[in-house]
């Protein structure tokens, strides 16, 4: 005599086998047209491959999103610091921090780790970046996002 058990498993082996197993016939009938359908398919896998923007702030949308702005930096630049003939350039270390709906709360510059020290560039660039709306946060909470203005020839600057 078998024990339960091993009747429970000879009885799932074979339901599963029989349960599985694939009928011949079992691929969709070809017919005249089935080009026709399978062209606008075609036409669509482009666009379902291309990644869906998070509605939440991260750096991927943050970067684009500053970098929409560049004009608006450049623009600071040659009214305060771009306007001597000798004009200095370098990089501008910025943290910008944005609040739970997207709005920016503060911007704080790192004259440390900034080689472009200049205060009415920065006053100009705080002012600005001010009005800038991002993708709202994650968790509702204030999001520090760090950024280099890269205001060097060949970089923001012609």
């Amino acid at each position: 005599m078998t024990s339960p058990s091993l009747r429970l498993a000879l009885a799932s082996v074979l339901l599963l086998q029989f349960g599985c197993k694939k009928e011949a016939e079992s691929s969709p009938p070809a017919s005249a047209d089935a080009g026709e359908k399978a062209a606008p398919a075609e036409a669509e896998a482009p666009a379902a491959a291309e990644e869906e923007e998070s509605p939440y702030l991260d750096v991927a949308n943050f970067n684009r999103n500053v970098e929409a702005h560049a004009g608006e930096i450049v623009a600071c630049y040659k009214d305060t610091a771009g306007k001597a003939a000798d004009a200095p350039t370098g990089r501008v270390k910025a943290t910008i921090v944005v609040d739970g709906d997207g709005k920016v709360k503060k911007t704080t510059f790192d004259p440390q780790r900034s080689t472009l020290k200049h205060d009415a560039l920065f006053a100009c660039m705080q002012e600005k970046i001010g009005a800038w709306k991002f993708n709202i946060t994650l968790n509702g909470a204030d999001s520090p996002m760090p950024y280099t203005f890269d205001l060097t020839s060949g970089a923001l600057l012609p």
